[in-house]
């Protein structure tokens, strides 16, 4: 993609700043990156205004339109709210692409893309210990019609979700296996425009998940389920051969059929929107059916949920390069988790994990934080 190819959505944009406030007239900003920096050129309007400028000739790509343009999560609430209906995220995409072209990567991001092609994880780690939290080799490897693409965060970072998802599907009765080369989905190379190495990880990967014989793929992380469901087709041209699900959304199937029995928890448990999940892939209800799930809980909803939930702060890798963004973010959400009452804060997301527990950290909060792949698993 290029950016002259949105030109005629470009030239919609009517100005008319629904993309900067709060839906029904709260005046809360709603993107991550105006919040901090306060200057249109930093939200969806004006980076629709630079666009404008490069099509027209009247601006090329420097440092200062990058910096713009990657200091964006990639949250979708400019989308969700533009009353045109623009494909911004695709817009943003796009833009990103000229930039990677161009060189103007931040290059906290590119490092990340870098240490992707080097050791097929944004965290420069070992190729061979990304297994080490499994317990057991049996699943390693082996065929079968469900598989559990657990990516880079739970393998490397957050290992708790990736086990606490594994107990899970063993819980459930799930026949299922791991890939024995996992490697990262991608992502970090979208997020920074780097088409051609997104497109090698698509196709190295959907060969992968093909030959294994899986028939379904289940995700921890919507970061990567969103990469395989929404990105892979339009890189490789043609639809997957595989449903892909978020974890919550397969356990969601087998609870409705009494797979799993779980143990009584009494907590008041707030659950906080991942972006991704929610407004990029519209799942809402299946990771509160899995926290409704557990006897004795009590689910309480954020002032933003749903459609309107504020963005932790950390999606598209910007905790990279713009880290002061996303701890103010993060704060703000943190905020709103509090304000609930709740001795418990549940995301479905491993970056919004980070993001809450470095919020609780810089607090002093004794509310806990917990993935909701971690929260069922503890009833188990």
């Amino acid at each position: 993609m290029r950016v002259e190819e949105f030109k005629n959505q470009i030239y919609s944009c009517l100005r008319c700043g629904f993309c900067f406030d709060h839906i029904e007239g709260s005046q809360a900003k709603i993107c991550p990156s105006y919040v901090t920096y306060g200057m249109e050129s930093y939200g969806a309007r004006g980076k629709l205004a630079i666009a404008r400028a490069l099509v027209d000739g009247v601006l090329d790509y420097d440092a200062d339109v990058a910096r713009r343009i990657y200091a964006c999560t990639e949250c979708g609430a400019c989308e969700e709210q533009c009353f045109k209906y623009l494909p911004l995220l695709d817009l943003y995409a796009a833009m990103k692409s000229d930039l990677a072209e161009r060189d103007l990567v931040p290059s906290e991001l590119g490092a990340a893309a870098r240490a992707v092609e080097a050791e097929g994880n944004p965290y420069g780690k070992p190729r061979a210990s990304r297994l080490d939290w499994v317990p057991g080799t049996s699943r390693v490897g082996k065929t079968g019609p469900l598989l559990y693409f657990v990516g880079c965060t739970p393998s490397y970072v957050r290992r708790g979700i990736a086990r606490s998802g594994y107990a899970l599907l063993e819980a459930a009765g799930a026949d299922f296996s791991l890939l024995r080369d996992e490697i990262c989905c991608g992502h970090p190379q979208t997020s920074a425009g780097r088409v051609e190495e997104a497109r090698a990880a698509a196709e190295s990967l959907v060969a992968a998940v093909e030959a294994s014989g899986a028939e379904t793929v289940v995700f921890p992380c919507p970061g990567c389920l969103k990469t395989f469901r929404e990105d892979y087709p339009r890189l490789l041209g043609r639809p997957l051969r595989f449903r892909t699900l978020h974890v919550t959304e397969f356990l969601a199937e087998r609870m409705g059929a009494g797979a799993l029995r779980l143990r009584k928890q009494s907590r008041i448990v707030a659950y906080h929107d991942p972006c991704t999940l929610g407004r990029g892939l519209g799942v809402y209800d299946a990771p509160r059916q899995a926290i409704d799930a557990v006897p004795g809980a009590k689910r309480v909803e954020l002032r933003r949920a749903r459609e309107a939930s504020f963005c932790c702060g950390s999606g598209a890798f910007v905790r990279l390069g713009f880290e002061p963004m996303s701890v103010e973010n993060e704060q703000a959400r943190w905020a709103e988790a509090t304000a609930t009452g709740a001795d418990l804060v549940v995301s479905a997301c491993p970056a919004c994990q980070i993001a809450l527990l470095d919020a609780k950290r810089r607090a002093k909060s004794p509310i806990e934080v917990e993935d909701v792949v971690e929260w069922v698993a503890s009833a188990l």
